[in-house]
């Protein structure tokens, strides 16, 4: 087991890398090219709109050929997408390069997660957010990297080193075996379906596997009406909140930069500072974040750390004061970190059947409302003052807090409802 996480973290490290590149180079790609940060939003849409293709095509790639074959195809379509990226051709090769990285990516990153979880009986969420903590350290590493070499003006040369990593990725992942764990790589026909999962669940995809859990333990339940079926709203709920933290999140990534520069909070050259502190306390945040989340309980934790950055978004869109700024950076790194993580092991734990295609919904809603955002916030700043930005992310947030407060009521719902069928 110790051996697939510290794959799974390998990979993420990776998947650090891929997620703030376009963050890392768009002071540089825009006046190299000319373009403005409509463009710069375009491009993080188009990356992550491929990105979302690659989580959604995952499971019926699954099912065709081994996870370890689309890692390892993965890894080297990202390595010559970076080639071409980092050689500056057009503008139209240059989104072609990053389509292609972000759909790999996408790829990539619902594999790892889906494996982990389907071979995690305990401890999940320690164990993801170790990954997370990778993923963190390649996001906050490749912008410092960048940002010395653009001093030299061979930016460029940290590209070409990811590539090389990739290679490495590929050529540690062919000599590596996991022992029992190797049927968790099989094309999803051969592997093994868990007795205790009902018959056509695990096949009749995500919808259909919520309902089928309330056929199980409700016999009457094919003569209610679907929307009345306890639980039904469960994984829209969950492809929700996902999706309200991908714009939160990713939005900070890209834009927060942006936000301390237009808003006077930092000059041309302390302004990447900002991600990086907030990249330092995220990986903080996640190298505890599993184990408070397994202490606290996955529900009060989600519910507290919602609640927790509303607060700070909205302190961050009111401040303008430097030294205060960074301390909320600070503290909505912390805050932010384990969100991702918490939640897709809440929703594992919940939703226990295909676990694999409800993961890679999951995280495309997350990359949808990522690049959505994006897009969004990238116009905004073009023509509006940042603070519209800003509130946008705090009406985000409340959001997020509510659609977790009426999925808390269903789920209620749906567990009275299952004890009063075994009662019956």
């Amino acid at each position: 087991m110790k051996k697939l996480v510290w794959m799974g973290s390998l990979f993420y490290l990776l998947m650090g890398f891929i997620k703030v590149t376009v963050a890392s180079i768009i002071t540089v790609l825009l006046p190299l090219y000319d373009r403005v940060y409509t463009d710069a939003g375009a491009l993080i849409f188009i990356e992550f709109g491929a990105s979302i293709f690659g989580m959604l095509i995952q499971p019926w790639l699954a099912n065709r050929m081994s996870k370890k074959m689309m890692l390892h195809i993965g890894a080297w379509g990202v390595a010559g997408s970076y080639l071409l990226i980092a050689f500056l051709p057009p503008w139209e090769l240059l989104l072609v390069g990053f389509a292609l990285a972000g759909f790999l990516g996408g790829i990539i990153e619902s594999v790892i997660a889906a494996v982990i979880l389907e071979g995690l009986q305990s401890n999940a969420a320690i164990a993801m957010s170790r990954l997370e903590v990778s993923f963190g350290v390649g996001s906050l590493i490749l912008p410092l990297v960048i940002g010395m070499l653009i001093i030299s003006g061979m930016w460029n040369y940290a590209l070409f080193g990811i590539a090389a990593y990739c290679i490495f990725l590929s050529v540690f992942l062919r000599f590596t075996r996991f022992g029992d764990l190797e049927p968790l790589f099989k094309p999803a026909h051969q592997a093994h379906v868990p007795s205790g999962v009902p018959a056509g669940a695990a096949s009749s995809g995500p919808v259909g596997a919520v309902v089928a859990a309330a056929a199980t333990h409700h016999p009457s339940a094919g003569k209610k009406s679907l929307l009345r079926t306890p639980g039904v709203w469960m994984l829209p709920a969950f492809v929700l909140l996902f999706f309200f933290y991908g714009a939160t999140d990713i939005g900070l990534v890209n834009y927060l930069p942006s936000l301390m520069l237009e808003t006077g909070m930092a000059d041309a050259s302390t302004a990447p500072i900002s991600v990086t502190v907030f990249w330092a306390a995220m990986i903080v945040g996640r190298m505890f974040a599993g184990y408070e989340a397994e202490k606290l309980g996955y529900r009060k934790y989600l519910f507290i750390h919602w609640g927790g950055m509303i607060l700070l978004l909205s302190l961050f869109a009111l401040n303008r004061n430097v030294t205060f700024g960074y301390v909320l950076i600070v503290l909505l790194g912390l805050t932010l970190s384990g969100l991702y993580v918490v939640t897709l092991v809440y929703a594992k734990t919940l939703m226990p059947r295909n676990i694999a295609r409800n993961t890679s919904i999951l995280m495309a809603g997350c990359a949808v409302g990522g690049g959505l955002f994006s897009v969004t916030a990238g116009r905004m700043l073009d023509i509006l003052p940042p603070s519209y930005v800003q509130w946008m992310m705090v009406a985000i947030a409340l959001l997020s807090l509510v659609i977790y407060i009426v999925y808390a009521k269903e789920r209620r719902a749906y567990l009275s409802a299952e004890l009063n069928g075994v009662r019956a």
